[in-house]
């Protein structure tokens, strides 16, 4: 064995290809090692590093030499395996680049790290979560622990990638897995066959469902076939006007209060739209087909009412929300990236979903033409028995959070939420808000006071230091929706919902979920 240990970047070809030639751009220089496989590499020219000239220009001239260099190369191997054979890819310095696009196994090294995973040896992660907008972060502890060291949120989290120390002495200490297995062992090109061996063995194992089986919940889809495929399915749907499961919604956070409307024209003589629509977008298209160009380059435009000029904009394709099935899978359009969804988990959140009762409560259908905040002020003179708690946030814990209580509170003992339906974003935040003022009401006895300040005599609390029975309490979670079908909501969304329902629920809250249908009186006959 070597003394000296080499790192490692190891991917797995995909199966459908099987020649070298298949993988890499014609011209490259490439050199065959007997009874190994063919390594391409890419001749390296020093150079002055940029910052040299662009920062001193000529104030180093004469003085000093400088000079950098990148390095490509990258190993192309057949392993076999009884019948089949398997190309992989070890990539140096730059070699990965050499690669052509989408011939790579995607989330070939995670698999390969949650299998070998020590137990309680993670030290680092990328995850991207969902249900607002998406949020990529990359989060390491101080020292090796488990996943629940990083508050994962195993229905809205989707990993990237895992370091952690490996069980499996032949990938060597500390490995780190995404779509390419790093890793530092004392392998050299001599050995490196049985080394790419067990990383197969690895890869095929199923270790990682007995604490890892969520990783299989949600996944990005990154093959550029099946991203097209799921682009074509969309224009075809769009085309036919097909568009259910199909929605147009802000994808970030917006200031309602501020919203005047939205056009698809930033002239100011175009239709101004109270809302988002996919319909009517279609409509504004013409006779045009719709293809993926039209939507990456069609801009949306959030008009503001205060300046009565544009506040902010998308394209229409961030602005996209859809919901395909693919090869008996559920695939996701979120903020213009797709996303894969395992049969079994959409299975338990879409029943989840149905299983949520509806709330008998009687809210008036919502104008076209208010606001949330209006028409929060509005209800009480329409619901007897209710208030309104919208826009006078309680002032309570660390830095000085802000907690929303609830929008409307009936004798009845209705905590109402209302959110105007914009994407999974905005209603992600509605089940959050009624989270924490749910947890809060009955945990926290310096909360109540301050809120019981707050709530007109007909709906103070005699004791604000008696814990409420929350089994008596309903939190409504009521979205207001123009669409004249029952409520549906986006696939995150109904996971967010779903969560907020357990915990909720583990306090003896009774939840429920309301539809507020939305008046126009331009349309209404």
């Amino acid at each position: 064995m070597i003394d000296k240990k080499n790192k490692l970047s190891v991917c797995l070809i995909k199966s459908k290809y099987t020649e070298f030639d298949q993988l890499v751009e014609p011209g490259i220089t490439s050199i065959e090692v007997d009874g190994i496989g063919t390594v391409y590499l890419v001749e390296s020219i020093p150079h002055p590093p940029d910052w040299v000239k662009d920062f001193f220009g000529h104030a180093l001239d004469g003085k000093f030499q400088l000079l950098t260099a990148s390095s490509k190369g990258l190993l192309l191997t057949k392993v076999k395996v009884e019948a089949e054979t398997h190309i992989f890819a070890i990539a140096f310095g730059y070699g990965r680049h050499l690669l052509k696009d989408d011939v790579i196994e995607e989330r070939f090294g995670l698999r390969v790290v949650l299998n070998s995973a020590l137990p309680n040896s993670l030290r680092s992660i990328d995850k991207t979560t969902f249900g607002s907008v998406p949020k990529q972060s990359k989060e390491q502890i101080s020292r090796a622990g488990a996943a629940t060291s990083f508050g994962i949120d195993i229905e809205q989290d989707l990993i990237g990638s895992v370091t952690c120390t490996s069980k499996d002495p032949r990938l060597g200490g500390t490995i780190t897995g995404r779509d390419a297995l790093s890793v530092s062992v004392k392998i050299d090109v001599t050995k490196v066959h049985d080394f790419l061996l067990a990383c197969l063995e690895r890869y095929n194992a199923s270790d990682y469902k007995i604490d890892f089986d969520w990783i299989d919940q949600i996944k990005d889809v990154r093959d550029r076939k099946t991203l097209d495929t799921l682009d074509t399915l969309l224009l075809g749907r769009l085309n036919a006007k097909t568009l259910d499961k199909i929605w147009m919604a802000p994808p970030d956070i917006l200031d309602w209060v501020d919203v005047k409307g939205f056009r698809y024209a930033k002239r100011k003589r175009s239709e101004l739209q109270n809302d988002m629509d996919a319909p009517t977008f279609l409509t504004t298209l013409g006779d045009e087909s719709v293809t993926i160009d039209i939507l990456r380059n069609t801009l949306v435009f959030v008009i503001s009412i205060k300046t009565d000029d544009v506040w902010d904009k998308w394209s229409a394709y961030r602005c996209l929300y859809a919901e395909l099935e693919y090869e008996g899978k559920v695939c996701i359009l979120h903020n213009g990236r797709w996303y894969e969804v395992a049969k079994s988990f959409t299975d338990d959140v879409l029943k989840a979903f149905s299983d949520t009762p509806e709330s008998a409560i009687a809210l008036p259908d919502y104008d076209s033409n208010s606001n949330e905040g209006a028409y929060n002020l509005a209800v009480p003179a329409l619901l007897a028995g209710s208030c309104c708690m919208d826009g006078d946030p309680i002032v309570h814990g660390g830095g000085h959070s802000r907690i929303e209580f609830c929008d409307l509170l009936t004798t009845e003992k209705h905590l109402v939420h209302v959110k105007r339906y914009s994407g999974s974003q905005q209603i992600s935040h509605l089940f959050s808000q009624g989270v924490v003022a749910g947890e809060l009401f009955v945990s926290d006895a310096a909360f109540r006071e301050k809120l019981n300040a707050k709530l007109p005599m007909l709906h103070k609390l005699a004791d604000v230091n008696v814990r409420p029975d929350a089994r008596g309490y309903e939190v409504v979670f009521a979205i207001i929706s123009k669409s004249k079908k029952p409520l549906d909501i986006p696939f995150f969304s109904k996971v967010s919902l779903r969560n907020a329902r357990k915990r909720l629920e583990a306090y003896g809250y009774r939840v429920t979920k309301k539809k507020i249908s939305i008046f126009d009186d331009t349309t209404a006959a």
